[in-house]
């Protein structure tokens, strides 16, 4: 056997392995502890607006926790932004005001935070 024969088996044992080995593997962790997150933030922020809805999906769709009030702080866990077509939506963890230590979601424009490259 030629060493480029050689060579090209041993790449497509290789792929064929990998393949099949990804394919067989678990889940990953969820990007930022939840698993709707696209990408991991990791800030803080405030919410920029009155009247905000902490919603527990990243959608309007999605059932309210209840409302945040202008200025309330928040850490932000990930992002919900798999298409650029839509608005992203913000997991977020409540720091300040009435739902304080509550998990859940809020869309990117209602919440003032550094710009994420």
């Amino acid at each position: 056997m030629s060493i480029r024969t050689r060579a090209t088996v041993v790449g497509l044992t290789a792929s064929l392995f990998l393949s099949g080995a990804l394919f067989l593997a678990p889940a990953a962790t969820a990007v930022g502890g939840h698993s709707k997150c696209t990408r991991d933030t990791n800030m803080n922020g405030k919410v920029d607006v009155a009247n905000v809805n902490l919603r527990q999906g990243p959608g309007t769709s999605y059932p309210s926790y209840g409302q945040l009030t202008k200025g309330a702080k928040v850490y932000i866990d990930c992002i919900h932004h798999p298409d650029v077509t839509k608005t992203p939506w913000l997991y977020i963890k409540v720091n300040s005001g009435a739902h304080k230590g509550q998990r859940g979601w809020v869309r990117n424009d209602l919440i003032y935070w550094p710009v994420w490259s």
